[in-house]
């Protein structure tokens, strides 16, 4: 990002909110957001703005602070910290006091006020995306984002000056800071985008203007808010509809069964969008064959490119569902030029987010899987599939906890689960949470001994029962969705 704080006014009074209708909020938008232009002139309108914050703690000198309203806190409570620590354009949304008049006076800072700081971040987004030429590379799916994005970002940068979304921010946060991240240095933009109902993905392409839209899967995640697979592959279908008519690339798996589906209610046919299949399907343009995983749960594979030729490719990421997330970023690769020895050895190369199939070692010689930033049933299945295909010499330990957004099946899609984890043949099942119960009931019903099956009620408990129970060649799995808190498991055994 490259913005002037005059820019940055420029960008709030033309942006028409109207294009970005964040559907939960249930906002209609208006065009300009700025109630009152400049309440405080800055003293140098050239001024460039280091970056966007909207934590006060993290707010340096030349950075632009955007109050944010939260359930918790709001941010206009520390516009005079954000002040005093340098910032030098001020974006409130709530009337400003005479004690941040006088100290925006002071520190020769701009304060500028609108309606909504998310619709705020939105515009400048725009704005900066609007300077933009690079390719936009837009990635999203039920399971694999935030893997496929490292992917992604290994193998463009190998060539390229990409900019990508740090960790999964991919919410309405997180995603224009992404692009705010970007500047006309920039060759390649990687974007992942999150969505728990209709519409918004809709409202994240109104910004991010994406050129190649990737789609990894169609899971059952967020059945909570969108009831249906088939209403899950719309929401995720806004990505592809919103690629740019005989310009746009869609990236697609071509083992989904929902990908038809995709292509018909996106209309790519219609509007000349390309398509590019991958997977292990013989139809699919970028597909992966002779798979073979070793001790540590990666994965060998012969890469095979249509019209350009194979090659062999050695993952260090475990886990074999990383062959479709490694098979998505060599399509989005191959695509935007790179060469398929460039994009075998990059895959290679790919480092993994925190918390996703993290192998750690605890002090007491047990390997733990860190995987406890979010689970759904699919990558339930993934990970427990991991478990069982890593060297072992001692007990194989599930450790597993509630799912959340699943809806009206909750209670059999984790009874479901359960059930998979007697069907792995894992050797000891420790479950926590309301749900876990059912995770527990489905793994008995399978024909797991009830002694291998405990049920704890918190995370503390858990970690007692384990500290007492685990031994130096035991191999730990611990997964649950974000709002378990599992990380604190993590901590606990490895500490």
């Amino acid at each position: 990002m490259r913005l002037s704080v005059e820019q940055i006014v420029q960008a709030l009074e033309t942006y028409d909110a109207r294009v970005f209708v964040a559907s939960e909020r249930g906002e209609t938008g208006r065009l300009g957001l700025l109630n009152t232009c400049r309440v405080v002139d800055s003293l140098e309108h050239a001024t460039i703005v280091r970056e966007i914050a909207w934590d006060s703690r993290a707010v340096q000198s030349k950075d632009v602070f955007i109050a944010l309203k939260g359930e918790r806190v709001d941010g206009n409570e520390y516009i005079l910290d954000a002040l005093e620590q340098g910032a030098c354009c001020i974006i409130a949304t709530a009337p400003i006091s005479s004690r941040i008049r006088e100290k925006a006076v002071e520190k020769g800072a701009a304060v500028l006020v609108c309606d909504d700081g998310r619709t705020a971040l939105a515009a400048l987004a725009a704005y900066n995306r609007s300077m933009l030429s690079c390719p936009v590379v837009g990635i999203t799916g039920s399971t694999g984002k935030t893997t496929t994005k490292d992917f992604v970002y290994a193998v463009l940068s190998s060539s390229l000056r990409t900019v990508a979304t740090a960790g999964n921010r991919n919410n309405e946060l997180g995603v224009p800071a992404t692009v705010l991240m970007a500047d006309d240095t920039t060759q390649a933009l990687v974007v992942e985008m999150g969505m728990r109902g209709r519409g918004q993905i809709k409202s994240l392409c109104s910004f991010v203007c994406p050129t190649v839209g990737v789609i990894t899967h169609i899971g059952v995640t967020h059945l909570e808010l969108l009831h249906s697979q088939d209403n899950i592959a719309r929401a995720k279908a806004e990505l592809i509809a919103a690629l740019p008519e005989d310009a746009g690339i869609a990236i697609l798996n071509a083992d989904d069964p929902f990908t038809p589906f995709i292509e018909q209610i996106a209309c790519v046919e219609e509007r000349n969008v390309s398509v590019v299949t991958y997977g292990l399907a013989e139809a699919a343009q970028i597909r992966a064959s002779d798979i073979v995983i070793d001790g540590t749960g990666c994965a060998a594979f012969s890469l095979t490119i249509a019209t350009v030729g194979s090659i062999p490719v050695v993952l260090t990421l475990p886990g074999r569902h990383n062959v479709m997330n490694a098979l998505a970023a060599a399509a989005v690769g191959f695509t935007l030029g790179i060469d398929i020895s460039t994009i075998a050895s990059s895959l290679h190369g790919a480092r993994g987010s925190a918390m996703r199939h993290e192998i750690l070692e605890a002090p007491r010689g047990f390997r733990v899987i860190n995987d406890t930033y979010n689970a759904n049933p699919d990558s339930m299945r993934a990970a427990l599939e991991l478990l069982t295909s890593l060297d072992c010499a001692g007990q194989r330990v599930a450790v597993l906890g509630d799912m959340g957004e699943l809806g009206v099946n909750e209670v059999q899609l984790h009874y479901e689960v359960g059930q998979s984890v007697a069907c792995q043949g894992i050797d000891f099942l420790v479950t926590v949470g309301t749900l876990g119960h059912e995770i527990a009931k489905g793994a008995r019903a399978k024909g797991m001994c009830n002694d291998s099956v405990i049920e704890t009620d918190d995370i503390a408990q858990a970690i007692s029962l384990l500290d007492n129970t685990l031994n130096a060649p035991d191999l730990i799995l611990v997964k649950a969705s974000r709002f378990m808190e599992f990380e604190h498991i993590v901590e606990g055994l490895v500490s």
